[in-house]
């Protein structure tokens, strides 16, 4: 099981991209508090995702509470009911782009991956030529990677 913040997905979606994620990752899981943050983006607004067309993305409601209480301090709602799905699913992966979120995912345990890291697997995987036109494309809609971590992507995928 893949388990999702918002972030990634409105990324993805942004660039109209969706489709190139859901060929990375089969399917995806939210929970609760991001199928809301994601449902409250208005239709007109670049990013929308109509969630009762995208099929692949499943919702789901957390049981842990106990754990999500504990999250709640230092996350968003969302990334907190990201993790906790994620430690009561035993996911494969998680998705987060926040640093402070990827950091907790961490420390878990929880295998983290963001937008970027699709973006590499997809071009190992030949989906793509090259990262740095999506990265591009990303940060013109507002989605924010500091230039040293871009930087260090190109470097690696050898656009730089």
């Amino acid at each position: 099981m893949i388990i999702s913040n918002a972030t990634p997905l409105i990324a993805f979606a942004k660039i109209n991209q969706l489709s190139l994620l859901r060929q990375i990752v089969g399917e995806l899981t939210i929970p609760d508090a991001v199928a809301k943050e994601i449902s409250d983006y208005t239709r007109n607004k670049t990013g929308f995702i109509d969630l009762e067309q995208e099929t692949w993305i499943n919702r789901q409601t957390i049981t842990a509470k106990e754990q999500l209480a504990l999250l709640l301090p230092s996350l968003d709602r969302g990334e907190a009911e990201v993790i906790t799905l994620a430690l009561e699913e035993k996911a494969k992966l998680v998705l987060i782009d926040e640093l402070t979120g990827r950091k907790v995912a961490e420390s878990l345990d929880l295998n983290v991956s963001g937008s970027v890291g699709i973006l590499i697997k997809a071009k190992q995987l030949g989906e793509i030529e090259e990262v740095k036109p999506f990265l591009d494309a990303m940060l013109k809609q507002g989605i924010y990677f500091s230039q040293r971590f871009i930087d260090a992507v190109l470097q690696l995928m050898g656009e730089a």
